[in-house]
């Protein structure tokens, strides 16, 4: 007998409902945005102990994403390259390969500065994007010691 394996949507899905429901919400609203400001081929979804990543690349390879969203308990952040440009200081964080920005509604992804992000990180990539057909998702990993994503109190 053979067990029937979930698609990569449903398997996200599944991953995504061990968050809070603010969260979920804020990551549906957020998703679809994405896809249109990065129109790669790729969505690869890592699931790890404490969050969930959606990188979206031309390739099946992580390291080659042209932005990544993370979401996490309490909140989502946008991963670019640390080498970015970013006239407006918008990223964070000390990374050695990404800085980051903070999401708290989808609306923050229509603001022009975000906007300028998402297009100063696709002509970093040095890739022409035409149009994809199709998104595939592909699930990259799949973390097997989970914690609670629910946030703490405090």
């Amino acid at each position: 007998m053979t067990t029937r394996q979930l698609s990569p949507n449903a398997q996200f899905a599944a991953f995504l409902s061990r968050f809070p429901p603010e969260i979920v919400a804020l990551a549906k609203r957020c998703l679809p945005k994405l896809r249109r400001a990065i129109p790669c081929p790729y969505q690869l979804v890592y699931d790890y102990s404490n969050s969930l990543v959606v990188a979206f690349s031309m390739a099946e390879r992580g390291y080659e994403a042209v932005v990544a969203m993370a979401i996490f308990p309490r909140w989502a952040r946008l991963y670019f390259d640390k080498s970015l440009p970013d006239p407006h200081g918008l990223l964070r964080g000390p990374g050695t390969k990404v800085r980051s920005v903070t999401i708290k509604a989808a609306a923050d992804l229509d603001h022009g500065d975000l906007q300028a992000l998402f297009k100063a990180a696709l002509k970093r990539s040095g890739v022409t994007f035409p149009k994809p057909r199709s998104t595939r998702m592909v699930i990259k990993s799949e973390s097997k010691q989970q914690r609670p994503r629910r946030p703490g109190r405090g």
